[in-house]
C-alpha cells in the first residue's frame, strides 16, 4: 500500500507535461470552481501572500488559461476567470490524474483498497 502511495506521489509531476506546476494546477482549479475570483481570495485559500498568487497568475495568463479584468464594483480590485483554453487543460489534467490513480490502485487487493480509502478519509477529516 505504501509503495502505491509513493508511486502516485512521485508521478504527480504529471502536470509538468501540461506545462504547469502542481500549485498552478491547484490555482487553476480554484478559479474554475469559483467562476470569478479576486487575488486576495485566492491567496487566502492557498494560504500564501497575494504577491505569490500574482506571479502564478502572470504565468497562467501568458499561457492563455486565465483572464484578468477590472472588478465592476471596485476599481482597485481585479477579477480572475478561467478561459476556455484553461478549462480544457484543467479537464486534461483531471483525466490524466484519474487514469494514473486507477492504474496504481488496480494492483491493490480489495482489503488493501479499503484500508487505503479509510486512511485518506481519516486525513481528510483531520484537515477539516
Amino acid at each position: 500500500m505504501w509503495r502505491v502511495q509513493r508511486k502516485i506521489m512521485s508521478q504527480m509531476s504529471l502536470h509538468k507535461e501540461l506545462g504547469l506546476t502542481v500549485p498552478q494546477m491547484g490555482l487553476l482549479n480554484m478559479i474554475a470552481k469559483e467562476k470569478k475570483s479576486r487575488v486576495v481570495q485566492l491567496a487566502e485559500c492557498m494560504e500564501v501572500k497575494s504577491s505569490a498568487v500574482t506571479v502564478m497568475l502572470d504565468r497562467l495568463e501568458v499561457l492563455g488559461y486565465i483572464k484578468r479584468e477590472p472588478d465592476g464594483k471596485d476599481r482597485r480590485a481585479v477579477v480572475v476567470t478561467i478561459t476556455e483554453k484553461g478549462q480544457q487543460v484543467l479537464e486534461e489534467g483531471h483525466f490524466r490524474s484519474k487514469e494514473l490513480l486507477a492504474e496504481h490502485l488496480s494492483i491493490l487487493k480489495p482489503e488493501e483498497l479499503r484500508n487505503f480509502a479509510e486512511y485518506y478519509r481519516m486525513i481528510e477529516d483531520q484537515e477539516r
